[in-house]
């Protein structure tokens, strides 16, 4: 009797085990089914499945894209290490569309398509892609700035000056300043094809070296002209040889019947402009029509200006530069003082090696 109830025992222990091994076999399978499904999930997500794609790109792929660029192999192991990191970024274009970054500096433009869709366990849904197209950005090879500057400064590149830009343009609201070439243009340099990351360095027209900002490796400091308080700063960056504030005083008196000379004084303060200009022709209408005519009839105080200041001075080159001028002129009018205001801005340049008046602009008041 009891021979037989240590069997069933033992038969139960035997079939206790096999169960719980089966039991563990089945979990094990469950478990690498999980882990299979999550990966599967993971590595199908579209990011992981670009960066895979770019992280195992061969070396034959590299180099056929460097030669379809006109670019050495001898830049292959840095190609290489490009794409081989883990942190690139990918951004999505259009439709199955991609571009893969590297920090600003775009890499490659994929294109995918959608051949399947799984769902595992009832909960991840995926999609299968397949690439289609890949197209490196290599037309300005691996390494490549843009430098935004005025025209009189200078660029280098790893201390080596760069000789010719790409691009000039009038800069934006100064197209009046053009008369000669006094005025520096808004110059863009392309510099392409570089093996390596590089050090770009700014001079200005007085060889000094200028801070700029870079973002997406273009090199810009928006802020482009020097700029001062005063007369005397100013004059440490230009030659200004003449008398800015008789110059306004001049035309300040002109525009009153006030100056000197003949035809109201125009022949003298034409002295600052240059025939042909927009100024130049603005002085000549007020001069020679019945408008000025009309000015009431009034005498000057003393002293004529209580007060005038010359300040903000805006440097764009040695032959061009604006200040702003306040002036308060003191009128008598049938007995009484009245105040004429001048506040504007005043805009000169190099002509035949002389100084002259290009643009007078009002300054609105707040």
């Amino acid at each position: 009797m009891k021979s037989s109830k240590r069997k069933r025992e033992k038969r139960f222990k035997k079939s206790l085990i096999i169960y719980s091994i089966v039991l563990a076999i089945l979990a094990l399978i469950f478990l690498i089914y999980i882990f299979i499904t999550l990966l599967s999930y993971e590595n199908n997500q579209v990011d992981n499945f670009l960066l895979k794609t770019v992280n195992e790109l061969s070396e034959d792929d590299l180099k056929t894209y460097l030669n379809d660029n006109n670019l050495s192999t001898d830049l292959l192991s840095k190609y290489k290490t490009i794409t081989e990191q883990k942190d690139l970024t990918i951004k999505h274009l259009e439709d199955e569309t991609y571009e893969v970054y590297n920090g600003n500096r775009l890499l490659f433009t994929i294109d995918t398509k959608i051949t399947d869709n799984k769902t595992k366990l009832g909960l991840f849904t995926y999609q299968i892609r397949e690439i289609t197209k890949i197209t490196p950005n290599l037309n300005r090879g691996l390494f490549y700035y843009d430098v935004l500057v005025p025209s009189n400064f200078e660029v280098y590149v790893d201390s080596q000056k760069i000789e010719e830009y790409s691009e000039s343009n009038e800069f934006p609201d100064l197209d009046f300043m053009y008369y000669n070439e006094s005025m520096p243009t808004l110059v863009k340099y392309e510099i392409n094809k570089l093996d390596s990351e590089k050090e770009i360095t700014i001079k200005d027209y007085n060889g000094n070296v200028v801070d700029v900002n870079e973002d997406n490796f273009v090199y810009q400091n928006k802020d482009y002209f020097i700029k001062t308080s005063t007369l005397e700063e100013a004059k440490n960056y230009i030659n200004i040889d003449f008398d800015v504030m008789k110059v306004a005083e001049d035309w300040h008196l002109f525009l009153t019947k006030d100056l000197s000379g003949e035809r109201y004084g125009f022949y003298n303060i034409s002295n600052y402009l240059i025939e042909g200009t927009n100024m130049y022709q603005m002085a000549y209408n007020w001069a020679h029509n019945v408008d000025i005519t009309f000015t009431s009839k009034h005498t000057l105080g003393n002293p004529i200006w209580p007060v005038e200041r010359l300040e903000n001075f805006v440097i764009f080159g040695p032959d061009a530069f604006a200040c702003e001028v306040y002036l308060e002129k003191d009128m008598i009018v049938a007995g009484k003082h009245q105040t004429d205001i001048m506040h504007d801005k005043l805009y000169f340049i190099k002509d035949n090696g002389n100084w002259k008046l290009i643009n007078i602009q009002a300054i609105e008041e707040n």
